[in-house]
């Protein structure tokens, strides 16, 4: 049998329904960072200028730090048995949160179309005798699935793809590592491409963090919190590390640094159609582990917003928009959406930045006072960290903004950690003032 449907929506899960181990968080997030948005990544650092040992710095850096924070706002799924925009609407309230949900809905929105876009067009390329437009469509449907049947089934897909991504991306890494890529070397350290590289690792993982909870919140409440963190950091961090990896090295070695999921299948066509047919199915694979994420996630912060509806219709409604923008959009409509994706990023850093506050102090209450103590750290955090980004970096020239603190680094944009440290600093604040 494929599996239990789930008839849960953003209600709090029940004590005797509570299942799962910990270990089932390190499968989830590692299947779904075995993709290639991060070996895309990969193949953009490689042309920073930056020399090998300070690209490595920042790749460490950014998916521990990222990979962690997801990991701490997974730990309290279990506590609260919610999902992650539920948990942040009982912090901000509900007029408070309907911006944090509804900038979530379209994210997930937005990943999802642009995922069924590039798995669509790994099918197309393999097979190029029908319509890129049909393509994308058994993609979302095959995702639409997963994501219909909900928690379960979608743990047991990622428990399945971390071994058959992970053994496949293994190969892939030995293979791109014995075909000797002609590596560039860039001798000297540059303060705008190191910040460049950082925070571009940093924002992709990172930008899990409103998902968190979403796939812990089954978990008996007892769980080990500290194992949930070090299992959720170690799969993310890991698989978005060995993806960058094989991105750099791929590229490296075809010399080609666009980071198109059509290089690394021109790479794995040196050793012929069926190692052509195997990487084709693999990275449509890939795709799938995220975007079912993308998609379940969709219909949980719809419902966070208008809670009367199913959780099953939620799936839909994404579905069908996701889909209708792949369709419409096409391959040109991914680079320019990715980059608003990316622009949307800013607001996630300081709302993780104020919940973990909250979460460290408690600062849990329906006093309508305490919701805009910290609606407010959330703006001061946004409205401080705004000098300090470089929009024209982030956004790849779709947005002319450089901050003046950004120019005085050199172009460097250090807006999200500013925002994050802020965003603590003041919801911690907050609450020793309100005793």
């Amino acid at each position: 049998m494929f599996g239990k449907m789930e008839v849960h929506g953003v209600e709090q899960i029940p004590s005797k329904e509570r299942h799962g181990r910990p270990i089932y968080q390190f499968t989830l997030w590692f299947s779904s960072n075995l993709t290639v948005a991060d070996y895309a990544l990969g193949a953009i650092l490689v042309t920073l200028g930056l020399s090998w040992s300070w690209v490595w710095i920042a790749i460490i850096i950014g998916n521990s730090f990222g990979a962690f924070l997801v990991g701490y706002l997974a730990s309290y799924g279990p506590s609260f048995g919610l999902p992650q925009m539920m948990i942040s609407k009982i912090a901000f309230g509900k007029k408070g949160n309907t911006l944090f949900s509804a900038a979530q809905w379209i994210s997930t929105l937005g990943w999802f179309s642009v995922n069924a876009i590039i798995s669509g067009y790994v099918l197309y390329y393999a097979y190029p005798n029908l319509p890129l437009s049909f393509f994308v469509f058994i993609s979302a449907i095959s995702q639409v699935i997963i994501a219909f049947f909900g928690y379960d089934v979608i743990h047991r897909s990622e428990y399945a793809l971390s071994y058959i991504l992970g053994s496949f991306f293994m190969v892939v890494l030995l293979l791109a590592i014995f075909s000797k890529p002609s590596l560039p070397s860039f001798p000297g350290f540059s303060p705008l491409s190191f910040a460049v590289a950082l925070a571009a690792v940093f924002s992709y993982i990172m930008s899990w963090a409103p998902y968190a909870s979403d796939y812990s919140r089954y978990l008996p409440e007892k769980v080990s919190r500290k194992r949930v963190i070090a299992y959720v950091t170690f799969g993310g961090a890991l698989a978005s590390l060995w993806m960058e990896a094989v991105g750099m090295l791929v590229s490296a070695a075809t010399g080609n640094y666009t980071g198109l999921p059509t290089v690394l299948l021109s790479f794995l066509d040196r050793y012929g159609a069926f190692a052509l047919a195997v990487s084709v199915i693999m990275i449509f694979l890939g795709a799938l582990s995220a975007n079912v994420l993308n998609l379940y996630s969709n219909s949980l912060s719809l419902l966070a917003l208008y809670q009367k509806i199913k959780r099953k219709h939620g799936i839909v409604i994404g579905a069908v928009i996701g889909t209708a923008l792949a369709v419409i959009g096409g391959l040109n409509f991914v680079g320019y959406f990715e980059g608003f994706l990316y622009f949307l990023d800013y607001w996630i850093t300081p709302w993780i930045g104020v919940l973990a506050g909250a979460l460290i102090t408690g600062s849990f209450s329906a006093n309508k006072n305490a919701d805009a103590g910290l609606l407010m750290s959330y703006l001061i955090s946004l409205l401080a960290s705004v000098p300090f980004m470089n929009l024209q970096v982030a956004t790849s020239g779709m947005i002319n903004f450089v901050g003046p603190f950004a120019s005085v680094l050199g172009g460097a944009d250090v807006s999200y950690f500013v925002s994050f440290a802020l965003g603590l600093s003041l919801s911690i604040v907050f609450k020793r003032l309100s005793l």
